[in-house]
């Protein structure tokens, strides 16, 4: 444990949750889970990621001024599953 989903806020594990980076304020999946910087955890589903948007939680696990850019981040379930599975 000791990873909290920044759109649900509840604990996770490493293995099951999609870490989020942000390159130049654009968030990005990082799949293998080893950029450099600040990561935002979060559940592989949608509408953790619908609250994480809303409530500008990327911006603050990020620590982020402004509102980063969250468009590249609508991905779908399979393709979730699949980064999950090719850790």
């Amino acid at each position: 444990m000791g990873r909290t989903c920044v759109g649900c806020r509840q604990r996770l594990e490493r293995a099951d949750s999609l870490r989020i980076v942000s390159k130049s304020a654009v968030l990005v999946i990082d799949p293998k889970k080893n950029l450099p910087g600040r990561g935002a955890w979060i559940h592989p589903s949608s509408d953790c990621l619908a609250l994480a948007i809303q409530r500008n939680a990327f911006g603050r696990a990020l620590k982020l001024n402004g509102q980063p850019d969250s468009s590249g981040l609508v991905i779908s379930k399979e393709q979730a599953e699949t980064m999950l599975e090719n850790k």
